[in-house]
């Protein structure tokens, strides 16, 4: 080979080596700014669809709760419960294509008498100069729990009436139960609406959006003259998984209806880690006006 041809065959040997290099430092360049939007922009997009979802279930349960007090005044005013509503829950946040996966929820429903969620109300009243005693259970559930992986995770739960969300460091019924008390000289009078679910239970899980069919089968409406000689007790008891949040707001009520703490107490007793029995005791009850309302519920995928 002549001296002029191993000239050419260098310059085109280093020419190759230029455009290798020119290639390798384009990818890394792509790989560094892919490596920054997967590591940065992915989780803060991602932590907005997961908030975002929250906040849709949070409404999405506050229009469940609102459709059951719709169904149980529209049967106390016209008398008839042929009334049937729809209440919609969206399971899970929306992913982002190709790079993040969408964050699956999981929808409970547990009936009275299913679960670990129960209410019980007893109460003794005089009839005919011979004491009654009253004894009721029922209750049920409705939950949502969200396994967020960039977002909190959180429980959103119909339960006795009242909306309660939950997460890791705390809990809160964030829309009250039909429950009130009122201190009229030395009685309190206490009006309750318990809403009982029946039906079959069901778990649905996944990122779709799933539909409540709720139908008020039988409401019942008593007022009661409470007590039987010295007992004028009105016992409300519940079994549930949000008992932080049950007995803030049960303290709450009572100190805002002015009952001295001779009026009432609250005990809480566990039964495992998940669960505990959360009691009001009502100590001096003059009238109880209990509604009891029966609601099926059918989920449908």
């Amino acid at each position: 080979m002549s001296r002029l041809d191993k000239h050419h065959f260098l310059r085109r040997d280093e020419e190759g080596v230029a455009s290798t290099v020119g290639t390798i430092m384009a990818l890394l360049v792509f790989l560094t700014f892919l490596s920054m939007f997967t590591n940065s922009y992915i989780p803060v997009w991602m932590q907005d669809n997961e908030r975002a979802h929250m906040n849709a279930a949070i409404n999405q349960f506050g229009d469940l709760k609102g459709k059951i007090d719709n169904l149980i005044i529209t049967a106390q005013v016209t008398g008839s419960t042929s009334i049937h509503m729809y209440s919609p829950i969206t399971l899970g946040a929306a992913g982002i294509p190709v790079f993040a996966s969408p964050t699956a929820g999981l929808l409970t429903y547990s009936p009275q008498g299913m679960g670990d969620s129960g209410i019980k109300v007893q109460f003794n009243y005089t009839l005919e100069s011979v004491k009654t005693s009253v004894s009721e259970s029922g209750g049920g559930v409705v939950e949502l729990y969200a396994p967020n992986r960039y977002y909190v995770q959180q429980w959103v739960a119909y339960e006795n009436g009242a909306m309660i969300v939950k997460q890791q460091d705390g809990q809160i019924v964030r829309a009250h139960p039909s429950l009130e008390v009122e201190k009229i000289g030395s009685s309190v009078n206490v009006r309750l609406t318990q809403i009982d679910f029946i039906g079959t239970n069901a778990s649905v899980g996944g990122t779709g959006m799933v539909g409540l069919n709720l139908n008020l089968v039988y409401i019942d409406s008593q007022t009661y003259s409470v007590g039987y000689g010295t007992d004028k007790n009105v016992n409300i008891t519940l079994t549930t998984r949000y008992w932080t949040a049950w007995q803030e707001y049960l303290g709450d009520l009572c100190s805002k209806a002015g009952l001295a703490l001779t009026d009432y107490s609250i005990s809480d007793k566990t039964v495992n880690d998940d669960v505990h029995i959360v009691t009001l005791w009502i100590k001096n009850s003059g009238s109880l006006t209990y509604n009891r309302a029966f609601v099926n519920v059918e989920v449908q995928i």
